[in-house]
């Protein structure tokens, strides 16, 4: 928890008395920390042995521990304040979780196989994890410090994730287990989605890594999002080495972006400059183009068939098996809307040996959740892009500013992604996602002064 305690400070006679002008102290939101860290350090497709799987993994259960305490901050922390408040970014996160109870619960009325049932249970609790996280980042991490370093946790997990990237891609070694908990195994469900060396194939002539995601275009969108975080920490980092150790782990990104061979790193990246290049004066991004510049040489020069593999990609896009394969869902889903419009087939009920992998989050939502969960869908977007703006609008100092800036960027560059994969599929994506969503509304609160109703004059003692 990260909840303000008093301090006692004690008088020099009497120094268990208290005084005036205590100061709140400050605590360090240990628990989320870990929870970022994880997510580039764990293999997302290494689980515990046994029927939990991926729900049993240390990254799900401090999801639904944060979950659980977000839960009774509601109902246990006193509220102090002079008038009451409202947070925006609550109001949107519930009624998302509530739209998608609703599918879930009206899936429940109908009895499938006991393979999508079991699918089912597991996305209501993964429902419920990210939503968890999301809370407590809105409530429980309030300071600039403590946004920094849950932030800079993140981009040191993301970091390792891309330096086994660059190691699977350059070398052929695959580090992605090194961190594996004793007990952990390999995910078979995740075995056809290429999860290491031993399924990934060459793509164009060129290995295609993931470093600890589950597949490479997860890797690639985390990659994009990694680069605005390293800068801001290169810009903004009190710490001298710290500064130059965040520009280093930038040019790992950059370079262990094209390693992907991922089309959708490619536009992540573009969408998360774009916002990011408002924080900057022209003089600062003419330097940043230069040196974009030098990088894609030294890319160009190091790994030549990287950048022509994902050159390749580009511009064969239209006769590319996996582009069609995701035009021909949509008739499919079209099939599928006209039959259940309203609430779809329910949370969790599309299974890929169904529907295949819809890799379009928005066509997933109206699968399972019709018009619903497209809506759903709308508000945690939505909220999202406005939670940029609720950030910038409580920024009252240039790093202030500019973290909010960069959390806006990553989370836009992870949206953009929502429409060339299942977004909500993938761990690291999905609690970065929530994490960041949390973090652009946690210090947006809006004020409403208690209105006192005027007491007859007899009540008072006038009459």
């Amino acid at each position: 928890m990260t909840t303000r305690e008093p301090v006692t400070v004690g008088s020099p006679d009497h120094p268990g008395n208290p005084v005036e002008g205590t100061q709140p102290r400050e605590r360090t939101p240990w628990l989320l920390a870990s929870l970022c860290l994880l997510i580039g350090f764990l293999p997302s497709n290494s689980v515990p042995a046994g029927p939990l799987k991926s729900h049993g993994a240390p990254m799900m259960l401090i999801a639904i521990t944060l979950c659980g305490l977000s839960l009774l901050g509601f109902g246990l922390i006193r509220r102090t304040e002079a008038t009451r408040t409202v947070r925006p970014g609550i109001v949107l996160i519930l009624l998302y979780l509530l739209l998608n109870l609703a599918v879930f619960g009206v899936g429940l009325s109908h009895l499938d196989g006991a393979l999508v049932e079991a699918n089912k249970t597991r996305a209501v609790i993964g429902l419920l994890a990210t939503v968890g996280v999301a809370i407590y980042a809105m409530t429980r991490v309030e300071t600039t410090r403590q946004r920094t370093i849950v932030l800079g946790c993140l981009a040191t997990g993301l970091t390792f994730s891309c330096f086994v990237a660059v190691l699977q891609n350059a070398t052929k070694v695959d580090l992605h287990l090194l961190f594996q908990p004793p007990g952990f195994v390999v995910n078979e469900a995740d075995q056809g989605r290429g999860t290491s060396l031993d399924t990934i194939n060459d793509r164009l002539g060129a290995v295609r890594a993931s470093g600890t995601a589950i597949h490479a275009i997860e890797f690639s969108v985390m990659a994009a999002a990694l680069v605005p975080l390293t800068i801001h920490f290169g810009r903004y980092a009190t710490n001298r080495q710290v500064r130059w150790l965040a520009w280093l782990a930038c040019g790992v990104a950059l370079v262990s972006l094209p390693a992907s061979i991922s089309r959708s790193g490619v536009l992540a990246l573009a969408a998360a400059l774009l916002v990011y290049i408002w924080a900057f004066k022209v003089r600062q991004i003419v330097i940043g183009v230069v040196a974009g510049a030098a990088v894609l040489l030294f890319e160009v020069a190091a790994f030549p068939n990287n950048t022509e593999a994902l050159w390749q990609t580009i511009i064969t896009a239209r006769d590319d098996p996996s582009i069609t394969d995701r035009t021909s869902d949509f008739a499919t889903v079209s099939q599928t809307f006209h039959s259940f419009p309203v609430f779809g087939i329910g949370l969790g009920g599309s299974l890929p040996s169904v529907y295949g992998f819809l890799d379009n989050e928005w066509l997933q939502a109206i699968v399972q959740g019709g018009s619903v969960g497209l809506v759903a869908m709308v508000i945690v977007v939505g909220g999202g892009i406005f939670g940029i703006s609720a950030a910038l609008r409580r920024a009252s100092t240039p790093r202030e500013r500019d973290q909010a800036y960069t959390v806006g960027a990553m989370l836009v560059s992870i949206l953009v992604s929502s429409f060339t994969f299942d977004l909500f599929s993938f761990r690291q994506a999905t609690f970065t996602f929530f994490i960041l969503f949390g973090l652009l509304w946690s210090k947006f609160t809006v004020s409403f002064p208690e209105t006192k109703i005027a007491r007859p004059a007899a009540d008072r003692g006038l009459g």
